[in-house]
């Protein structure tokens, strides 16, 4: 029960979609030799449970905080498969498992936010944006990463932090608008606002729904859609001050 819910865990927590932590986990489960094994998985806890004997046994846990980084997914998939496959006994699947949860993440924060700022820059680029927009906006959306960052950690409020980081990048872009006008306010807002969209959020919502957990897939769309809400109502805020 200790290494499924700890693979379950390190997975919810770094964004997979629960089917696939709830397949992983049932794999692991399975292959330890646990009868009746169910588990019910949302993107904030997992509810898992097996029966041994006439006993049957049942533990939650709760995802307070959950980022994205799908090398640790793909980690735990790997542990899981070796151990299904015979190739590593139970211990030694729970001790990896540990490893992969203390790792620190493959990019380190500073080259993710330079990420961040060179991916708003291109696409304000893509939407017909001049060399001088690009170079702005990669400054604004490297800004909006940062915010979103440690707003987050000083709130614990990841929607209020999404707002904060869209306000503060769309005065940046209004303000470069102004000083230079030949810039093109519309490319660059639109490019500083990338690092906030709800790609992945979206995306684990869609296939949630397919696989048929209803319950994970909605929620998930209901944060991504809030997340959008708070980055439109930021960037209308901004706009209002341009007449």
């Amino acid at each position: 029960m200790d290494t499924c819910l700890l693979a379950g865990e390190i997975m919810l927590k770094s964004g997979a979609e629960t089917y696939r932590v709830e397949d992983t986990m049932q794999l692991i489960a399975s292959s330890a030799g646990m009868e009746s094994v169910h588990s019910f998985v949302t993107p904030t806890s997992i509810i898992f449970s097996f029966r041994a004997g006439a006993e049957d046994h049942t533990r939650m846990i709760r995802i307070p905080n959950r980022t994205i980084d799908l090398n640790k997914v793909t980690l735990v998939n790997e542990v899981s498969r070796q151990y299904v496959a015979g190739q590593i006994h139970l211990q030694e699947a729970y001790f990896k498992l540990r490893e992969i949860d203390l790792q620190k993440p493959m990019y380190p924060p500073w080259l993710q936010h330079l990420a961040a700022g060179l991916a708003s820059g291109s696409f304000a680029v893509l939407l017909g944006g001049s060399l001088s927009d690009f170079l702005l906006t990669v400054l604004a959306g490297l800004l909006v990463n940062l915010t979103v960052s440690y707003v987050q950690q000083i709130l614990q409020v990841k929607l209020f932090a999404e707002f904060i980081a869209a306000l503060v990048g769309g005065i940046v872009v209004l303000l470069f608008a102004r000083l230079i006008p030949a810039l093109q306010l519309d490319k660059m807002l639109i490019g500083a606002m990338i690092p906030l969209f709800p790609g992945i959020a979206v995306t684990n919502s869609l296939r949630d729904l397919i696989a048929g957990d209803l319950v994970a897939g909605v929620s998930r769309g209901v944060e991504g859609v809030l997340t959008a809400l708070s980055v439109a109502v930021a960037t209308a805020i901004v706009l209002s001050f341009t007449g």
